[in-house]
């Protein structure tokens, strides 16, 4: 899990980050007095080489400038540069936070969550929907490791865009499978997450915590926190344990992706909605991928003559 995760190697830049990098530097450099309303006007940003957090923090400071919105921070909120604001958004409320937790057993600190550095939300709400946040009152959008918790993605990705301002910025990274305990499961198609978008996420939910299930049984008998079973007494155990996690409405990997498979998804759902939105930064980072959207203001058909 990301939580356990301490790995220390050199970010190597692909030649599309690279191009992506040129086109930043050309496209966002900064004023030498920028108003510090408008998060638009952006430095260069050099070699990507770091830790993990040391990555994550040299993007916050590239791209992220006034007033925004973190969704699911949860215990690993993002470092932001000095002088930008953030309000923290989650479905968990303070109560919530502060009651005892248990699942199969299991407190949050099993699963390798500090307690102590859980972040009380500012804003109550289904980071989906994004309810009670206006549209386009925020400077930048936070989402680290959150899009694959939704139960339909591309509901919430539109919704990180409605609220940005005209040249605000979404900071999302997302776990590459490839790296993390979702390895062996199928990437989510395109398909599949539009027919959630068209239809309710319904008709997938319990075949994604029988999925998830199987990965949480194997890993928590490899841990010992579970004891070892086989044939018939391990597919009864998995089929408990996915009845459990979807009684308590855990918050599992719903969808998983590879990073081709992000960049497909993201292609096709700005090409399907029509969204008026620009990839500024698509980089590995250890177990993740960290992508950078700027909202852009979207083109007006012409009148037919």
């Amino acid at each position: 899990m990301r939580y356990l995760l301490q790995l220390i190697r050199r970010i190597v830049g692909t030649a599309q980050l690279q191009n992506l990098l040129m086109q930043v530097q050309q496209q966002t450099a900064r004023p030498d007095s920028p108003p510090p309303a408008s998060p638009a006007a952006q430095p260069p940003l050099p070699m990507l080489s770091g830790t993990r957090e040391e990555v994550r923090q040299l993007v916050a400071r590239s791209y992220l400038r006034g007033e925004g919105l973190e969704i699911g921070a949860f215990a690993s909120p993002l470092a932001l540069p000095e002088g930008a604001r953030v309000r923290y958004l989650d479905k968990y409320s303070a109560d919530d936070i502060g009651k005892p937790f248990t699942i199969s057993g299991l407190s949050l600190a099993d699963f390798g969550v500090d307690i102590a550095a859980i972040v009380v939300p500012d804003i109550v709400d289904n980071g989906e929907t994004l309810a009670k946040v206006g549209d386009y009152s925020q400077d930048f959008v936070v989402a680290n490791h959150v899009l694959e918790h939704f139960e339909d993605p591309l509901k919430g990705f539109k919704n990180m865009l409605r609220v940005l301002k005209h040249g605000g910025f979404l900071y999302l990274s997302l776990p590459e499978m490839r790296h993390s305990f979702d390895r062996t499961r199928i990437p989510t198609p395109f398909e599949h997450l539009l027919q959630d978008y068209e239809q309710g996420p319904e008709w997938s939910r319990a075949m994604a915590y029988q999925e998830f299930a199987q990965i949480f049984a194997s890993h928590g008998m490899d841990k010992g926190l579970f004891p070892r079973a086989h044939g018939p007494g391990l597919e009864s155990f998995v089929q408990g344990q996915a009845a459990e996690l979807e009684k308590a409405d855990f918050s599992i990997h719903f969808h998983a992706w590879t990073m081709d498979g992000m960049q497909e998804m993201f292609l096709a759902t700005k090409q399907h909605f029509g969204l008026a939105f620009e990839t500024r930064l698509m980089a590995q980072n250890e177990d993740e991928v960290i992508f950078i959207f700027q909202k852009t203001v979207p083109q007006v058909a012409s009148a037919a003559a």
